[in-house]
Order: C-alpha cells, then structure tokens, then sequence
C-alpha cells in the first residue's frame, strides 16, 4: 500500500483534488487498523509468556520439594493475573484483547466506506453523492446502475469482486453483529500441562449465515493482508477511470477580486470577487463549482473551501454581466468541497451596484493568498502595503 505525491498531484490535475483528503484517511485507518493488529499479537503472546513462566515457577516449585510425597495446590490467587497498566489505569489483558480485536474489525471495515468516499469525489465528481450518504454498500449499488457501470467498468468491478469476497463479508458480519446484536466473545485456552495454548472467536451467525471458528493470530495477519491488497487494487483501477473526467465540468480552482479603498472619497470604497466570462451571461452554465487551490513552484499543494457567496462574472474591465449565488451554506468544517455556486437571474451592472451595498453591511479587503488574483486601487500607501503582506 504506496500513496505518494505523484497521486496528489494526479488528482489535482484531473480537476478532482478533493479526493485525496479521502486517500489520505484511508491509509490512516488501515495504519491504525495495523497497529490494533501488532498490540493484539503482543498482547497474547504476553499472556501466553506469563502463563509459561507461571507453569515453570509452579514446576519448579513441585521439584524442588524434598520429601517423597511431593504437591503444588492451584487456587484462585496465585493463577496468573494478566493484568496491565495503560498510564495509570489498571485493566485486564482479555479486556485489552476484546476491544482491540472490536477496534481492528471497525477500522478495516471503515477502510472500505472511506475508499468509497474517494470513488464517490474522484469519478462522480459534479454528481458524487453526499458525503454522510456514501459508504461501501451504497455505492456497491451506485456502480451498479447502467450509467456508472458503464461510465466506470473498472470501478465497478472491483466493487462485484470485493463484495463477494468470504473475507469483506466476515468483516462486515462481525461488525454488525458486535454493534448490533451481541457480542461474539473471544476464547483465549491456555494450556495446564502442554504447549497447546490457543486464541480463537467464536463461531456465529449473521443474517443466516454460518461464520466459522477463527484463529485471531493468524486470521487477523489474513484479514490485514486482504485490506491492503484490496487497496491496492482500489487505487489502480481509480487511476485508470479518473483520467476519463467524466464529470468534473465548469470546476473553478482561482478567482478574481477588484478593491479599491479611497480615502478621498470613502463612499466608492468597494471589494468585488469576480471570474472572466468566457461567453454570453446566458450561454453559461447554470451551476458552477469552486473549490481553491494552488500548487507552489516547490510541488506543495494548498487548498481551501470557497467561503465568498456572490461571484460576479466580468466581461471586461469594470463591465459586469451577471453573477453566480452560493447554493448551500460555507459551513464550519475541515472537510474539503466543490461549493456549488447557481447562476442568478439578474445580469448586466445591477449585478455589481448590489454588490457595492452589500459590501458596505459587510465590507472586507483581501490580502496577498495564492488563491485569489487582485487589483487594488488606493490612494493609501499604507493600505496598499498591508494587502500586499501574504496571510
């Protein structure tokens, strides 16, 4: 599993950037699904070591005895303990064992909704689903339908595959079960006199459907290795479909601002966020979709939510034809998003008259951000030096 700046820079330059905050976060989820797996392996490897070293003392003491008759009594306080501290709280290591297997199946099933996230932003694009929609069964279906499977037979797919897979359904059984129904129970034995010590989940049912008897140790590194393979190939039949840019029309990365700031004449002061026309007001498109970005000569990306409202569209200099209004709310949210932005009724300088009002209930001067090309007008030295200073 490999995700570099080579994919980030892929996705920015396929217009679908706001997939790689979902890249990033699956690996994040398979990294800690990874390290729920190394401390559940330590941790029955050390009970396993304490009950051995527990046995040895046992036997050791039973030999060392010197009379003919020899015992060893077996009770309730001297059998091992099995008790850790995390900081300072003191907890069983079959607790620890129990929720962290819990965790490891949660976050390798989340794995997959987040993959479907990324599906959802880097092929749908200008018709993805809503974020809090998209999990991996919903968009199992998604491309599924005639359109998408059609549009994306890649994509699609791997979805058949995975979902018919004994492993993604053992996952996705155990979850539900443990969140939904009841436990399932592990079962840690623990050998008096040999070497057999064991670690198993039980068997259960699910919808119907028989789960059989599991060894966590070597069941857990299988499931792990299916993840990271199913990622894998997750990634390699996104980077042959995204290329198609099926739906990533009328997307805006950069936008256009005019200010200007006299103190001659305060009532003219003004700041308007525009873009180029690059056609007739009525030959544009209805929606348009703003998500600001920029890439640094040093191959750094930044991005940012669009938090302007209005967008004027400019046919030349100070010569206005029209506007575009923000279809949903800017929202407070690290969550990175194409804002959709609807053509507005009204066309020609009414457009940026209104603008020039509503400016004065809220006025605001831009400064120097990689996001945003602006002219400043000002006879105010000091006003134009502080635009200038980057935020």
């Amino acid at each position: 599993m490999t995700i570099d700046d080579t994919l980030q820079n892929d996705l920015y330059d396929n217009n679908v950037y706001d997939a790689w905050q979902f890249v990033v976060n699956t690996a994040k989820i398979i990294e800690t699904a990874e390290y729920c797996k190394m401390v559940i392996l330590d941790l029955i490897a050390g009970m396993s070591k304490e009950h051995e070293d527990w046995k040895n003392a046992l036997f050791s003491e039973f030999l060392s005895q010197k009379s003919e008759v020899k015992s060893v009594s077996i009770t309730t306080d001297n059998l091992p303990v099995h008790q850790l501290k995390v900081f300072n709280v003191e907890i069983s290591s079959s607790f620890l064992l129990d929720k962290l297997t819990k965790d490891f199946f949660q976050y390798v099933r989340n794995s997959f909704d987040c993959m479907s996230q990324i599906a959802n932003v880097a092929l749908l694009a200008n018709k993805a689903k809503k974020v809090d929609s998209v999990d991996f069964p919903a968009m199992h279906k998604v491309f599924n339908q005639q359109t998408y499977s059609q549009d994306f037979s890649n994509m699609s797919a791997w979805y058949n595959k995975i979902n018919l897979t004994r492993e993604y359904n053992y996952i996705d059984a155990f979850n539900n079960r443990t969140k939904h129904t009841c436990d399932i129970y592990l079962k840690v034995s623990l050998d008096l006199f040999g070497g057999n010590n064991s670690s198993e989940i039980n068997p259960f049912f699910r919808k119907d459907v028989q789960h059989d008897k599991q060894n966590i140790t070597t069941y857990l590194n299988d499931i792990f290795d299916f993840v990271t393979a199913s990622f894998d190939a997750f990634l390699c039949k996104l980077k042959k479909e995204y290329p198609k840019k099926n739906y990533v029309d009328n997307r805006i990365h950069k936008l256009l601002a005019y200010q200007q700031k006299m103190n001659d004449s305060p009532d003219s002061n003004h700041s308007v966020v525009f873009i180029e026309a690059t056609d007739k007001i009525e030959n544009l498109p209805n929606v348009i979709q703003v998500l600001l970005l920029h890439r640094f000569d040093n191959g750094e990306i930044r991005s940012k939510n669009c938090e302007i409202d209005t967008i004027l569209v400019r046919e030349s200099e100070h010569k206005y034809i029209g506007r575009y209004i923000a279809d949903e709310p800017y929202g407070d949210d690290t969550l990175l998003k194409y804002r959709k932005y609807r053509k507005d009724t009204r066309t020609g300088q009414e457009v940026y008259f209104q603008a020039m009002l509503d400016w004065k209930k809220k006025p605001i001067f831009y400064k120097a951000n990689p996001f945003m090309d602006f002219i400043t007008v000002s006879d105010d030295n000091e006003f134009l030096k502080r635009v200038q200073l980057p935020l």
